[in-house]
């Protein structure tokens, strides 16, 4: 510990200018869905981490979907470097510009409330600050690393899930900065997710003169999402939500058209197939009805991810980092998904929720402990520098392209 001393004690003397970083950055609003914002974000990104060695550039990203996507910010440093880090956070919020959580207020001394304080610019902080330390260590020279910080990510990383499959195949392991569980704690395994709509069909007619003889698909859309409600009791380990039901029209008119959102989330790739199978016997259940048709259609966009002996190995090691530090760790499980889901979907071994100790994301109680900017900065710096020097040895198992 000694050795790498030196280079993280002037952390804690930044904290107030981390602070005011992420006051600036969280004031910025960079909703999913706000291009304006969103390019504002990119360019105070790129005037902060250009004080970084490397090769910086945007990513363009491409969609099936009508949504609008931003563009992302990359830079590359020592590609050839025997051993590569892919680091990876996002700027987006799910804060829109007509939101009415527009700024940051403190709460006490250490609490900071604000958009995007905790999920996830005070992660996009620790990461910046962590490299710069890293980038001054004798040591920085035997790892190369690559940052990706994606626009897209609260709405599921739609453009940027195929970069950040490639990205998978470049490097050894991955780190991602999203907030940690409010005490600090890692999170160990995450849910995969998928979103789906069901669409019924039936046939209108007149409620006074011929109601018997339509058929009303909103009537037979409630009795399909019931019985999806419960398969949460049928499959262990898994949640099926309905989120949104529309249809129909004038009540006088029996209505031929509903549809409902469903987000579904799952523990394991296994699980798939089997909701896959309950679904197809209750779609077959609708459609045997005259008059009646149902179909179901979406996809699970981010896999699980589970807990393997890379991922276990890496946070022992983690843990040891903080210990040298003073601090104690521990990691849990997660309904919630990140881009840590599609790394390791692709192969990619890595430690997720390095960021910031906050809470109440997604609601405007979201807030940061502001020492954890410093800390989480030291702890990510010292990880590195000892990967870095050799003092942590990683598996034979990790290694580029291990799908």
């Amino acid at each position: 510990m000694d050795k790498f001393e030196p280079y993280l004690r002037d952390i804690e003397a930044e904290a107030g200018k981390l602070c005011d970083l992420l006051i600036s950055w969280s004031e910025i609003n960079s909703g999913s869905q706000n291009p304006e914002g969103l390019s504002r974000m990119l360019e105070a990104l790129k005037k902060e981490f250009s004080r970084l060695p490397g090769e910086m550039s945007e990513v363009e990203l491409q969609s099936a979907s009508s949504l609008h996507l931003g563009e992302g910010l990359r830079i590359v440093c020592r590609p050839q470097a025997p051993l590569q880090i892919f680091l990876n956070g996002h700027m987006d919020t799910v804060y829109d510009r007509e939101h009415p959580f527009q700024k940051c207020r403190m709460i006490d001394e250490n609490t900071l409330n604000g958009p995007g304080v905790a999920d996830m610019k005070g992660g996009l902080v620790v990461m910046l600050k962590a490299l710069e330390v890293f980038e001054r260590s004798p040591f920085a020279q035997h790892l190369g690393w690559e940052v990706y910080i994606g626009p897209d990510e609260e709405l599921g990383s739609p453009g940027s899930a195929r970069f950040l499959a490639d990205a998978a195949q470049r490097h050894h392991l991955g780190l991602v900065f999203e907030s940690s569980l409010r005490d600090g704690a890692l999170i160990r395994r995450r849910k995969g997710a998928g979103r789906f709509r069901a669409i019924a069909q039936g046939r209108p007619a007149h409620v006074g003169r011929d109601f018997q003889h339509g058929r009303n698909a909103i009537s037979a859309l409630c009795d399909f999402v019931l019985k999806v409600q419960m398969l949460n009791d049928q499959i262990p380990g898994t949640i099926f939500n309905v989120g949104s039901i529309d249809g129909g029209g004038p009540i006088n008119i029996v209505p031929d058209f509903a549809a409902a959102q469903f987000n579904i989330r799952i523990d394991q790739k296994e699980d798939i197939a089997v909701i896959q199978n309950h679904i197809e016997d209750l779609l077959r259940d609708t459609n045997q009805r005259e008059g009646l048709h149902l179909e179901w259609e979406g996809e699970f966009n981010r896999a699980p991810k589970e807990l393997t002996p890379q991922i276990e190995q890496l946070f022992n090691y983690y843990k040891g980092c903080a210990l040298d530090l003073g601090l104690s760790l521990d990691w849990r499980d997660s309904g919630g998904c990140s881009d840590g889901n599609n790394l390791a979907g692709a192969g990619l071994p890595n430690l997720d929720t390095l960021g910031v100790r906050g809470g109440d994301i997604h609601s405007e109680r979201e807030h940061v402990y502001l020492d954890s900017l410093p800390e989480r900065a030291r702890l990510t710096a010292l990880f590195l520098m000892k990967l870095a020097s050799g003092k942590i040895t990683l598996l034979e198992s990790f290694h580029p392209g291990t799908v």
